[in-house]
């Protein structure tokens, strides 16, 4: 282990450890002596920084999302407009999920500890990350609508709906070994949504290139 004074420095490191670790075994099969071995330090040491594996488990995914809301918003705030605040959503999902690619069936597994659980943090944890998205959904599906570019439409359901579509990608690219593209195919799922709610005026403008993004796909790219 490289020497490392600086507490938060130390934590990150052994954060960055226990990932790796949790990802190739497991989080209820790996041991926290197994992964204050893989960090080069006593596991007291260990237990210094996380009281428990459910702590350490707790502080990768809390480090994982903090980022990804700090990226949503600087590019939200980017953002001129809702087609832009709507793209901003889009690729700061990619970008994250592209990001732990390696580490996926540790957040699968984050999701289902979370559901068995009994300590509420990590349930907690992605009810507020889904409520932080959401809220922001719901925003841009308000203004699309009241400035004529959707029909009209229930700007909660269509969000909720958004949100397991999103989720349900990236599980058929986890399970698929990353055999196409997320990005095509994040813009196949904002193609086919958008042919269904575009008004008249809006569809006359984008129709065409949405309806070849459709036709195309995104499994022609494929790769091993």
């Amino acid at each position: 282990m490289p020497i490392i004074v600086d507490k938060e420095k130390k934590k990150k490191y052994l954060i960055a450890i226990a990932t790796d670790v949790f990802s190739k075994k497991g989080f209820h099969a790996t041991k926290m002596s197994e992964i204050a071995e893989a960090a080069g330090v006593a596991k007291g040491t260990l237990y210094e920084y996380f009281s428990t594996k459910e702590d350490l488990f707790l502080a990768i995914y809390d480090e994982w999302i903090t980022e990804y809301e700090k990226t949503i918003v600087q590019r939200f705030m980017q953002a001129e407009d809702a087609l832009e605040r709507t793209n901003a959503i889009r690729t700061s999902a990619i970008d994250f999920y592209a990001s732990h690619r390696n580490h996926a069936p540790l957040i699968l597994e984050f999701w289902a500890h979370a559901l068995r659980s009994n300590d509420k943090r990590f349930l907690e944890k992605i009810k507020s990350l889904q409520n932080n998205l959401m809220t922001k959904g719901e925003s841009i599906t308000q203004e699309m609508v009241q400035s004529g570019f959707f029909h009209a439409i229930d700007p909660q359901s269509f969000t909720l709906l958004e949100s397991g579509i999103s989720d349900g990608i990236f599980l058929s690219w986890v399970l698929n070994g990353g055999r196409f593209s997320l990005e095509k195919a994040y813009e196949f799922r904002q193609s086919l949504i958008g042919i269904g709610l575009l008004s008249e005026d809006a569809r006359s403008l984008l129709g065409n290139k949405l309806h070849q993004k459709l036709s195309e796909g995104f499994l022609e790219d494929e790769h091993p």
